[in-house]
């Protein structure tokens, strides 16, 4: 698949498409989600999608894992040292702004998405509508991954340990060992990756907002003793890669759309 294709789609929707007819416009092959059997079928479909993907990933994407891994291997072995600087560097501003940012990764984010489906509906807005739909998806796929690991690697949080490397058997009900990954990481990453993918292309500064946000709430949940920061690369990076699967198959479904109207005769 060309990865050029399907990122390079024309903004003005009303233009012809690269290569095809013009009398087929980019409009002609947007997909766009209602809550509906189609869509619901679609969460189905994207999980898969997501699930296999490592089959399909190319040296890139090997080494980009590679990186993330490797980031991760170092961050562990650095946890307890980390967890040690700033807990010794607590400041009542940094607290403060710590706390303003926090609930992003669990309860500003959701309600931004079922805003963004809203607003949609009630302004007949369909992209908007559209776009809280792929997000909201986004957030149930992540959650559901993110769910599974932690219910199987039960490591003890910062709060309660004092070292990094406490684990219980999988599937325990101590509360205390469901450090990794980190929830917050993952919900802010996954709606932070959303807002990019819908808006990035048009303006420009919107991944740059979302993606601090999402670090700095990451950090957040390091500086108030909640995760080790390993917890917290793996949840970011987790709600990254499920985001970016969701919506790179979506521009595939509309580029195999495109192609259809390209090889469809014209009577």
């Amino acid at each position: 698949m060309d990865s050029t294709s399907l990122n390079n789609r024309p903004t003005d929707t009303t233009a012809p498409l690269p290569g095809l007819s013009t009398q087929i416009k980019a409009s002609d092959t947007l997909i766009l989600y209602r809550i509906n059997g189609t869509y619901f079928k679609s969460i189905w479909e994207d999980a898969k999608y997501t699930v296999s993907r490592p089959i399909h990933w190319e040296k890139k994407d090997w080494i980009t894992f590679g990186a993330v891994m490797g980031t991760a291997s170092v961050l562990a072995v650095s946890d307890y040292p980390i967890k040690e600087f700033f807990q010794k560097h607590q400041y009542k501003a940094v607290n403060s702004f710590a706390h303003a940012v926090e609930p992003f990764g669990n309860a500003y984010s959701p309600y931004l998405i079922g805003g963004m489906y809203l607003t949609g509906v009630l302004t007949h807005n369909r992209k908007l509508e559209h776009g809280g739909l792929m997000a909201a998806k986004s957030l149930v796929l992540s959650t559901a991954i993110y769910a599974g690991i932690k219910s199987i690697i039960r490591r003890g949080r910062p709060y309660y340990f004092e070292r990094p490397y406490n684990f219980v058997r999988p599937f325990s009900k101590d509360e205390r060992f469901t450090s990794f990954p980190s929830g917050h990481s993952l919900t802010v990453m996954t709606f932070a990756t959303a807002m990019a993918e819908l808006y990035g292309k048009d303006h420009k500064w919107v991944p740059w907002v979302a993606y601090g946000l999402a670090g700095l709430t990451g950090l957040s949940r390091i500086y108030h003793n909640r995760h080790w920061s390993s917890d917290v690369l793996i949840g970011l990076s987790l709600g990254h890669f499920v985001t970016k699967s969701v919506f790179r198959r979506h521009k595939e479904m509309e580029h195999k759309k495109a192609l259809q109207f390209k090889f469809t005769p014209l009577y």
